[in-house]
């Protein structure tokens, strides 16, 4: 294998290595999502809850397709290395389409956060448990009320003054409408949507291209394999046996055994 290919093999394993550890960076992420919103599973709908197990799973895809390439790799393995560039080529495949749905239902999508927003806000007036998560959501995300903090008329949540701080919540601090933050949670939910829709589409993009430059350095690397193996079964002999580690021949050099027939030395193969 020449210098060049052998660059390309070591190339190909630490970059997968890398991905590898990103896929278990991905699955760490979507278990921490998971448990830090397990107050708000019973409220939300299913399109908000389930956008944990989408990075769990897609970090799990991320280490597995890794592997291949890392064994592929570093074992010189055609098959392992073909079916790491495959695997590539499907997530290009679906990246595209994921992203062309993405643009063409954008607007839906944040439509649907919303709306289950507004409704756990509704069902918050009446719902105790509801209106627990709800002033969770105001904490975290710094937000007040539906659209803003008049949509509790004088009654406004400490959860909505987030200038008061723990301190201030502890000591008895009232909230007003003129502390309150003044923006909405649904409002809060849909610019959080717009922020990170374009920077999970920025690193796709990225991604996308890093992946086809991996799937090419992979096909390189498994077509440098199949030429070296061509070029060993080309050169066998019929004394040239295959190799029970690499699967390629090597030299049968047993020495020759001594022939006492008939009076004579000789030499038999």
């Amino acid at each position: 294998m020449g210098c060049g290919i052998s660059f390309v093999k070591y190339v190909l394993f630490f970059f997968n290595l890398i991905v590898a550890l990103l896929g278990l960076a991905v699955v760490g992420i979507g278990v921490a999502v998971l448990l830090n919103w397990t107050a708000f599973k019973s409220e939300l709908e299913g399109h908000i809850t389930v956008a944990p197990w989408v990075f769990i799973v897609i970090g799990a895809i991320m280490f597995v397709i890794a592997f291949f390439g890392c064994c592929g790799a570093i074992r010189e393995s055609h098959c392992m290395v073909v079916t790491y560039a495959v695997f590539l080529l499907v997530i290009i495949i679906v990246q595209v389409a994921l992203g062309v749905l993405l643009f063409a239902y954008q607007q839906n999508l944040k439509e649907a956060l919303v709306k289950s927003v507004d409704t756990l806000f509704e069902k918050s007036r009446s719902d105790a448990a509801s209106k627990t998560v709800f002033n969770n959501l105001e904490q975290q995300l710094e937000c007040c009320g539906k659209y803003s903090a008049a949509d509790y008329a004088f009654l406004v949540p400490k959860s909505c003054c987030s200038k008061l701080g723990v301190t201030g919540q502890l000591l008895g601090e009232t909230c007003t409408i003129a502390d309150a933050n003044s923006t909405g949670c649904s409002t809060k939910v849909g610019e959080i949507y717009e922020k990170w829709s374009k920077v999970i589409a920025g690193i796709a993009i990225g991604l996308a291209c890093v992946e086809v430059v991996g799937a090419l350095f992979s096909l390189c690397l498994a077509n440098s394999i199949r030429n070296m193996d061509r070029r060993y079964a080309s050169s066998q002999d019929p004394v040239d046996k295959p190799s029970a580690s690499s699967g390629r021949p090597h030299r049968d050099v047993r020495p020759p055994a001594w022939n006492w027939s008939m009076g004579s030395i000789g030499l038999t193969s």
